[in-house]
């Protein structure tokens, strides 16, 4: 047989081969993979089973952490002593990734090899697409609802079906849909004029507010309260003086700053205030999550009971906050808080055990 034909058979068998393999690898690769459609439309393909997920947004974050612990690869910030309290050992150590959405570190991310990113919301097609084209080949899936509780449940489907977690989805779904119903019920009826008034004090000095509408204060919204703090919805929060939270002299006020909360009834700038007179203050819960907002999402479920608590005790006087806490943390923090530790939770916020 003529050489040259040899030599050509021979090249044809390998190429036949290749192509062979090449096709029996993609019919492998696709076979493990699936096709999901994000909260923008994006079609995305991710892998059938996920094990390794990382966020670039804190409350989409917080979402894996309460949904699948073991499949989260690190946190989008840095977590402090007291909000690694009530939180197991081997979650706390996760590194910390950073966050940012557009000025994230990626190639932070890509060194982690995660199965998938996911990243929060107030994000447009094409600046996801362009954080996209910054991963590479790591799927990336944008989560709308993230960060409100009037329609978070969607969010925590879509992120629970991506990560293989549909029943633990359905069930923070479920517990906060009791927790809803519970309070709504019994607040719906109050009269205006009956309704608690309310400030959020956001800082160390206490003059950081935001208004009705943010997502920062939707609790007072959802518990039936009304935010006395007349000023404009902005991304952060608005800075406000004394001598307008005196105009404003709210019921109750609601601190997220340790600092503030233990000075204020000592601050003669507050004294004249209605809530401080009343000795109606009271701190936020901060551990593992805060139960307010920061970041205003999932996490802030177990603060509609204790909002609802902190406005109308004697509304809610029947309601077991301690053992609702118990459920919420041993369900969804993967923690099991003793009687003690459940009733130091919630007097030092300046509730009754």
């Amino acid at each position: 047989m003529n050489k040259k034909i040899i030599i050509i058979m021979v090249l044809l068998l390998i190429i036949l081969s290749s192509l062979a393999f090449y096709t029996n690898t993609l019919k492998a690769n696709s076979s493990n993979q699936t096709q999901i459609t994000d909260m923008l439309g994006r079609n995305v393909e991710v892998p059938l089973n996920v094990s390794r997920v990382a966020s670039l947004s804190n409350s989409v974050t917080v979402q894996v952490y309460m949904l699948a612990p073991d499949k989260l690869i690190g946190w989008d910030s840095n977590r402090s002593a007291v909000q690694n309290r009530f939180m197991p050992t081997q979650y706390q150590t996760l590194p910390v990734l950073g966050g940012g959405k557009k000025d994230a570190n990626y190639e932070t991310f890509i060194s982690m090899n995660p199965d998938l990113v996911f990243v929060g919301h107030g994000m447009s097609v094409d600046d996801v697409n362009d954080m996209q084209d910054k991963l590479g080949l790591i799927p990336l899936l944008d989560v709308e609802g993230d960060n409100n509780l009037t329609n978070i449940d969607s969010s925590i489907n879509f992120i629970g079906k991506t990560v293989g977690e549909q029943k633990k989805a359905s069930e923070l779904v479920s517990f906060h849909q009791r927790m809803l119903s519970e309070v709504v019920s019994k607040t719906a009826s109050i009269p205006e004029n009956e309704k608690k008034r309310v400030y959020y004090a956001r800082d160390s000095t206490g003059l950081m507010t935001n208004p009705s509408g943010s997502a920062h204060t939707q609790l007072i919204d959802m518990c039936g309260g009304i935010n006395v703090a007349q000023v404009p919805i902005t991304k952060g929060s608005v800075g406000v003086s004394i001598e307008q939270v005196l105009i404003w002299n709210p019921d109750i006020i609601i601190a997220s700053d340790p600092t503030f909360y233990q000075n204020i009834y000592s601050d003669p700038l507050w004294q004249n205030v209605k809530a401080v007179k009343d000795k109606q203050v009271y701190l936020v819960p901060n551990s593992p999550f805060n139960w307010f907002e920061n970041p205003p999402g999932a996490n802030t479920i177990i603060g509609i009971p204790w909002t609802a608590k902190v406005l109308y005790p004697d509304k809610f006087s029947d309601l077991n906050l301690k053992n609702i806490t118990q459920e919420f943390y041993s369900s969804f923090y993967y923690y099991n808080l003793t009687d003690d530790e459940a009733n130091s939770i919630i007097t030092s916020s300046g509730l009754k055990s």
